[in-house]
């Protein structure tokens, strides 16, 4: 349908739609370039900039455990501690409330060394140990709280995620450092349970702020919340994506119902079973990118518009010398060859219309050369038809044709005017110059055939063609000269009986003809010369071939001899097959 459309359009028209095809196709390809080079590249920079920050909230939240982990370390190298698990081993319970008095520097001190840490607790059989500024919930034994059961379940885990603080009144949401003390000898029993304030843990790693709206995530490796989980996102609780943060750091694109996220997480050092996890909208990462589509469908748009203003001007100062050229070009159809195309510009057309002038005076020149060809032609069609009707020729058939009636040979003479009837019938070709191979060889045999009755034991001869290239066309009377030629110029003078064999091969794409006798033979060169320089030069005959294979094949085609004085002679008829071949269609 398109291909039908464009044929039945103007060629004004498709340079029109053209152009401003051409100048929408480069504005958008270059538009969708600049989009998908800023768009990749504005990805791949947030993506390195979130895994930066990231690794910073990693290396700060690690900070901010090491130093909770230290302060708690510190307190329980104190000699006040040491002494208190000596007495708790020794069973020693009336030191319980010196010690309780004696913990209270330690408890203060390491609330000072970080200020993160809300309150501490020292669970052992001979009773708990706190700081004086936290008032114990009453009635909560510590092994009956959530974290006891935790650290008995799972030893290896020393963080507890966000909750309420079940040791002490006020209901603050804290998270927990769980550790069994360090004892010089083993003491069972003995816990220590540091409560971290959440609010200050969790500014620790967002920093306070969104980080050009990156939003951060601190989960365990089961999927749950370390902080409150207010404001988490549904789709990180799935599976799935649990599931992808199992290696220690990475980043990855994921698919949620708000649209791709940008996912950066690394797996803090002091806590092993916490991931810290940030993500970005990919839709509001490339948003500044979308306003380069908008310019450049803008800028698309006022192309077109400029592009479809400018095609009528540009199509007509294209097409101006081109409809000049078609005028000329339906003068000359209309046969008017004198025509010519003139222009004052030198571009592809003004060279394509010089051309078609130069075409015209060839044409001319030409239409002149095929009328003197044709002449030629005709004129030497004449001359060999005027060859075949060789009145020496005709007279010594009919006077052989007489006597052999007065000697009562009438077998003979039926032969002999068989022969020239078919000899005459073959030549003429129904006024066609064209013939076929098969005609030609039968047309020098009726010849040899009439020669051999006027010349009686004169000559004997032999005709081979394959069968394959009897149907060749070729010129009419090619051989019969040469033959003739062999006759009276070979044989005639020869003692004994003469031999003439005639042959047709193709070799290398060309129809070889070779006449052949033994005759006196002749000077070949001289003769090859002769016939090369002057068409007549060679003899009538001869020198009539020659020109009508010019004339006919062009110069690929020849008549070439071979031959020494006393050793016979060789006449070789080159044609190029495919040319005759195209004379014959």
């Amino acid at each position: 349908m398109l291909k039908s459309w464009i044929y039945r359009t103007s060629l004004k028209k498709r340079i029109w739609i053209s152009f401003a095809a051409l100048t929408v196709f480069c504005i958008a390809v270059t538009g969708v370039g600049a989009y998908m080079i800023a768009s990749r590249a504005m990805e791949r920079n947030s993506i390195t900039l979130n895994q930066n920050v990231l690794h910073q909230s990693v290396n700060v939240l690690d900070q901010k455990l090491k130093q909770i982990i230290v302060a708690s370390s510190t307190m329980m190298l104190s000699e006040t501690y040491k002494q208190t698990i000596r007495d708790i081993q020794a069973d020693n319970r009336d030191r319980y409330f010196a010690n309780f008095s004696l913990l209270q520097t330690p408890f203060t001190q390491a609330a000072l060394t970080e200020n993160s840490i809300d309150s501490i607790l020292i669970s052992t059989p001979a009773g708990e140990f706190y700081s004086i500024d936290k008032i114990r919930k009453t009635g909560v034994p510590f092994n009956e709280t959530s974290l006891f059961k935790r650290i008995k379940e799972n030893p290896e885990a020393n963080w507890v995620e966000s909750h309420r603080d079940e040791l002490f009144v006020g209901n603050n949401q804290v998270i927990s450092l769980l550790l069994e003390p360090l004892t010089e000898n083993y003491v069972p029993d003995v816990f220590l349970a540091v409560n971290v304030k959440e609010h200050l843990l969790e500014e620790t790693v967002s920093g306070g702020s969104d980080h050009g709206s990156a939003r951060f995530l601190l989960i365990n490796k089961s999927g749950a919340s370390v902080f409150g989980d207010q404001r988490r996102p549904e789709w990180t609780r799935s599976p799935e994506f649990v599931k992808l943060l199992e290696e220690g750091t990475g980043n990855f694109e994921y698919t949620t119902s708000e649209g791709p996220m940008l996912v950066s997480y690394g797996k803090s050092s002091y806590a092993s079973d916490w991931v810290l996890v940030s993500y970005l909208s990919k839709e509001r990462l490339l948003q500044p990118v979308r306003n380069i589509q908008w310019l450049v469908l803008l800028i698309m748009a006022g192309c077109i518009v400029l592009a479809l203003l400018l095609a009528r001007f540009l199509s007509i100062l294209l097409l101006g010398p081109l409809l000049k050229l078609q005028k000329t070009m339906k003068r000359v159809e209309q046969e008017d060859l004198e025509a010519r195309f003139e222009s004052p510009f030198q571009d592809e057309i003004g060279e394509a219309g010089r051309k078609f002038n130069q075409m015209l005076d060839r044409i001319g020149e030409l239409i002149g050369e095929v009328k003197d060809t044709e002449k030629e032609k005709r004129k030497a069609e004449i001359k060999a038809l005027q060859a075949q009707i060789d009145p020496h020729f005709l007279y010594n058939t009919l006077n052989t044709i007489f006597w052999k009636c007065e000697m009562d040979e009438y077998g003979d003479v039926k032969e002999m005017v068989i022969s020239l009837s078919a000899l005459f019938r073959l030549g003429l070709n129904n006024g066609q110059e064209i013939t076929t191979l098969e005609k030609e060889l039968e047309h020098v045999r009726q010849y040899l055939n009439l020669q051999q009755q006027c010349y009686e034991g004169l000559f004997e001869y032999t005709i081979t063609a394959a069968p394959g290239l009897l149907p060749l066309p070729v010129l009419k009377i090619l051989i019969q000269p040469l033959v003739e030629n062999s006759i009276l110029h070979g044989l005639k003078e020869k003692r004994e009986r003469g031999i003439i064999s005639i042959a047709a091969a193709v070799e290398e794409e060309r129809l070889l003809i070779r006449v052949t006798d033994n005759g006196t033979g002749m000077d070949a060169d001289a003769l090859n010369t002769r016939l090369r320089e002057s068409a007549g030069s060679g003899g009538y005959a001869l020198s009539n071939i020659c020109s009508r294979l010019q004339l006919y094949y062009g110069s690929e085609a020849a008549l070439i001899f071979r031959s020494r004085p006393g050793e016979g002679a060789e006449a070789t008829l080159i044609i190029p097959l495919e040319r005759g071949i195209s004379h014959d269609q």
